[in-house]
């Protein structure tokens, strides 16, 4: 009977895992590989915010998810309810599906329910529909005080705030708009949890754009009928809001045995040596629900690089072949401002006593040369499944 793996999630991680073990396996007939999600589409989800800015359409930030068939890789339309691991099988809507290596990358869920008032709120960049409806509300916004409220850490994209409100306030200067830009997170520092070079590099640009901050010790709730974020600290008015989702543990997980971190009900745990599930061997956890267990951040080139480590092992064990071991370097890309980007490179070492990874991070550079980079990347990762 041929092994059967079976992905779940169509997003960075689940395409990672796809492309990867279905070039490492190519030809084999003794290999079955599946991808199932919900989605039809594969959304790269960086590229939310370049749509809504305007920098992108929903099209070039999006392709069919069954193009990775031309690879040999299985595609199932399905929403996953729960995962039985000692059983080996996955409970989905429409069928149950039987693995002998198991990937999850199943991101997170929003949980907008954890704040009075959030749900109803304000706009967001983290689907292709909130995006859309952020482009939409930009464009009428000629004048006011902008509101990016994080709710609380960690939560998806440690940079993104930091790039939101810079762009912004340096997009709404250069249009000559009569725009407040307002940063408002529990964050005492820029991205301070990865290295000083960080703060050293966001607080300048802050102070030259006129970009606020305003740190919260604990959000209670937001007002949308008086538009005022209350705080227990601080109270904070906004004629736009712009808000950064509470990570959650994805429902399916929730709902299945032993997949919930017993620290932090938020996330699943994994191990940081090889993001295998403690408890069962031929389940790997490489989506954002299980970087924090493992020691990283959550973000998609953690899941990237978690996600290829867990295939090189499947691979190998398959075929015997040589694991080169996780890459020792993760760089991380983002917008600086309006026209220029950011680089910033981690170094990644694993504590073997407390079984977590360790990030040493570092600023690599900043240029517009960078800014394109990132554009062509990111481009470039959808046209390949199209």
């Amino acid at each position: 009977m041929p092994k059967r793996i079976l992905i779940l999630g169509g997003g960075t991680g689940g395409v990672v895992a796809a492309k990867r073990l279905s070039s490492k396996l190519r030809g084999r007939e003794d290999v079955e590989i599946t991808l199932v999600t919900d989605n039809p589409y594969h959304e790269f989800q960086p590229l939310y915010f370049d749509l809504a800015v305007g920098n992108a359409s929903p099209e070039e930030i999006r392709a069919p998810i069954t193009s990775l068939e031309r690879r040999g890789v299985h595609v199932v339309i399905d929403k996953v309810e729960s995962i039985d691991a000692a059983n080996r099988t996955v409970k989905g809507r429409r069928g149950v599906y039987g693995y002998d290596y198991l990937i999850v990358a199943l991101g997170v869920r929003y949980g907008w329910e954890a704040y009075r008032g959030l749900a109803e709120a304000g706009y967001h960049n983290y689907t292709l529909e909130g995006a859309v409806e952020l482009s939409k509300a930009l464009a009428r916004f000629k004048k006011g005080r902008l509101v990016v409220l994080v709710p609380e850490l960690p939560h998806r994209c440690g940079m993104y705030p930091h790039e939101a409100v810079t762009m912004l306030a340096e997009s709404f200067r250069n249009r000559g708009l009569d725009v407040e830009v307002v940063l408002m997170t529990p964050e005492k520092s820029p991205m301070g949890a990865l290295g000083a070079d960080f703060p050293r590099t966001w607080l300048p640009l802050y102070e030259k754009l006129g970009v606020e901050r305003v740190i919260h010790n604990g959000l209670e709730e937001v007002d949308a009928s008086r538009r005022i974020i209350r705080a227990r600290n601080v109270e904070e008015k906004y004629d736009l809001l712009i808000k950064v989702p509470p990570s959650r543990l994805p429902t399916p997980l929730e709902k299945s045995e032993g997949f919930q971190y017993k620290q932090d009900p938020r996330w699943a745990p994994a191990r940081g040596r090889d993001f295998r599930h403690p408890d069962y061997d031929d389940v790997y956890l490489t989506g954002e629900h299980s970087m924090v267990p493992a020691g990283l951040v959550t973000a998609g080139i953690p899941v990237h690089y978690a996600t290829e480590l867990a295939s090189d092992l499947v691979a190998a064990d398959i075929t015997g072949a040589y694991v080169p071991g996780m890459t020792r370097v993760m760089t991380c890309v983002g917008y600086y401002g309006a026209s220029s980007g950011l680089a910033g490179n981690c170094e990644v070492e694993y504590d073997e006593k407390q079984d977590k990874r360790r990030l040493k991070c570092y600023l690599a550079g900043i240029s517009p040369i960078i800014r394109l980079m990132k554009e062509a990347f990111y481009k470039a990762w959808v046209a390949s499944l199209k």
